[in-house]
């Protein structure tokens, strides 16, 4: 063998000798966050020992320890990241570009056994400074670089709420996007923080039961009967709340025939 090959056969060697040099350094613990890149937590809401990795980094295997132990993941700067259920980057995949603070609620917890890191939308996240270009086609004056701040409200309100947005809620969110520069991460949390969701997030049946007792009792000043059944399933399975069950109250004969 030459000199000049045994240099390149070097090269070459060292090359691919790095992404297990990397994978190896990945520990559970309290490290620095990077500027741009991911962590990944042990338990939901960003609490525990966790790990994190710059964008650019693959992992086709978690290092041992870690596969199927992440509940949470909090995305910082430019970073997105796709997720695998096996190993190799194979199975059920799923993308996120904004911060999960549980898992369970996307269908991931302790599911991950590979993942591939890369620059996302170029969203801000948690005040680090980069700026957001975001990717969904030409800007529009939006003040936050979102390609169509209607599409970043609809996303946010599918994923979070599992509904469309009302025209309420498009106007006081799309004046905070166009006006405050929030970013679709801020969005999302409000969303969060929102009665709805946390009413969401916590039904159960005789919760919703007792939604609609109450609902019952405010409008039509009587305990529900079996009739109430539908209105059990659509807070259950359509998220409705007191309010819209009491509006639908208001609709039927019975309540305008007390006003009568």
């Amino acid at each position: 063998m030459t000199t000049r090959a045994a240099a390149a056969m070097l090269v070459v060697t060292g090359a691919l000798a790095v992404p297990s040099m990397a994978a190896a350094q990945y520990s559970w613990g309290r490290p620095s966050e990077p500027n741009s890149g991911v962590c990944f937590y042990k338990d939901p809401e960003f609490r525990g020992d966790y790990f994190c990795v710059r964008d650019g980094e693959n992992q086709p295997d978690m290092p041992r320890g870690m596969n199927d132990k992440i509940s949470s993941i909090r995305i910082f700067g430019n970073a997105s990241i796709t997720v695998f259920q096996d190993s190799r980057f194979e199975g059920r995949s799923s993308r996120f570009d904004y911060d999960v603070p549980e898992l369970k609620r996307e269908g991931w917890n302790d599911l991950i056994s590979s993942f591939r890191v890369s620059g996302g939308w170029g969203h801000s996240h948690h005040g680090n400074g980069h700026g957001n270009g975001r990717g969904h086609g030409g800007g529009n004056g939006s003040g936050s670089g979102y390609g169509n701040p209607d599409e970043v409200i609809q996303r946010a309100y599918e994923d979070v709420l599992n509904r469309a947005p009302d025209q309420e809620g498009l106007r006081i969110y799309r004046r905070h996007l166009v006006d405050d520069g929030w970013t679709e991460q801020q969005v999302r949390q409000s969303l969060r923080d929102s009665p709805e969701y946390r009413q969401r997030s916590m039904m159960t049946y005789g919760r919703a039961q007792e939604i609609v007792r109450q609902a019952y009792l405010s409008v039509l000043r009587r305990e529900p009967d079996s009739g109430a059944n539908g209105y059990v399933n659509n807070v259950m399975n359509k998220h409705w709340t007191q309010a819209d069950v009491e509006r639908e109250l208001r609709k039927s004969p019975e309540y305008h025939g007390h006003r009568e």
